[in-house]
C-alpha cells in the first residue's frame, strides 16, 4: 500500500522535494517510527529530520 507523504517549508527545501509516494515498511505505527525511517533514507532526510 502506497503512502503519500508532503513536505513543508523547511524540511521540503532540505529533502529538495514537495511530496512522494512509499511503501512504508511493516512495523512502521507511530509518528516516531515514520521519522526513524524517513532519516535512515539518506543524507538529506537525516538533516531535514534532525530536530523532530
Amino acid at each position: 500500500m502506497s503512502t503519500k507523504l508532503i513536505y513543508f517549508a523547511w524540511v521540503r527545501e532540505r529533502i529538495g522535494k514537495p511530496e512522494e509516494d512509499v511503501e512504508l515498511p511493516a512495523g512502521i505505527e507511530t509518528v516516531a517510527d515514520l521519522l526513524r525511517w524517513l532519516r535512515s533514507r539518506g543524507e538529506e532526510y537525516e538533516n531535514a529530520l534532525q530536530y523532530p
